[in-house]
């Protein structure tokens, strides 16, 4: 189980990687068992092997509070990996790209069997919330979404001036980062950290969901989302090793 965070300060300075890679699916229930070990065993080791880090496998919390009211979304997927690379570069690099390309049996078929996936790849945009622990925390909520270019400036307005400043204020938040996606179904990716699942109860966090600024976000299939951490890669190759 991942261990709590620090809290997190608003800063410029990205304190990891700038590549997101996030990869959202269902599994057929005899897929599931084998699920985390292959992840532990098959994926994580080569990508940390070439630079990226931290990384992480979710299970959805399914009654969390994450979607604005009123907000039309559908169902969110029950999983989500996150691979934060040093760069967006890398995720186009030929290290990354063989390891995709040379698949062993075990990791064609998981992606094989893969419902209902969706893979994001994003580079990091700031000023975040950046925290001194580098793995990820124990929750994290994840806003994927379009915005029409007329909302643009609106939406950044209050993300930089009341929304980043107001999540600096809530004690359990550890981390925000924003992405800009170059694949996917959404053009902004919105990777908030929590140390618990307690924290989602706050009571600023639950004003922030609920502002109509949302109604400019037009959500991709399955954001937003609560996750909860089953599996951080430092600690399981600290644990290997």
């Amino acid at each position: 189980m991942a261990k709590p965070s620090t809290p997190g300060r608003i800063t410029g300075i990205p304190q990891t990687g700038t590549g997101i890679l996030a990869v959202f699916c269902d599994l057929a229930p005899e897929w599931r068992p084998d699920f985390r070990p292959w992840l532990a065993e098959d994926m994580f080791p080569p990508r940390m092997a070439i630079g990226f880090g931290p990384a992480a496998t979710f299970d959805l919390i399914e009654d969390a509070i994450a979607a604005p009211p009123g907000i039309k979304h559908e169902p969110p997927q029950d999983y989500v990996t996150l691979y934060v690379g040093p760069s967006l570069g890398d995720l186009y690099g030929p290290a990354y790209q063989g390891l995709r390309t040379k698949r062993a049996p075990r990791d064609a078929a998981y992606h094989k069997n893969m419902q209902n996936q969706a893979r994001s790849v994003g580079t990091w945009v700031g000023p975040g919330i950046e925290a001194d622990d580098k793995n990820f925390a124990p929750v994290v909520v994840i806003d994927r979404f379009k915005l029409e270019p007329a909302d643009t400036q609106a939406f950044n307005i209050w993300y930089a001036c009341e929304y980043l400043p107001a999540c600096a204020e809530i004690n359990g938040l550890t981390r925000l980062r924003r992405y800009l996606a170059m694949e996917g179904a959404a053009d902004h990716i919105l990777v908030h950290e929590f140390s618990s699942e307690a924290d989602l109860t706050d009571d600023t966090w639950r004003a922030l969901r609920a502002s109509e600024n949302w109604s400019l976000c037009h959500f991709a299939p399955g954001a937003p989302a609560a996750y909860r951490n089953v599996l951080n890669a430092n600690q399981h190759k600290n644990s290997a090793s």
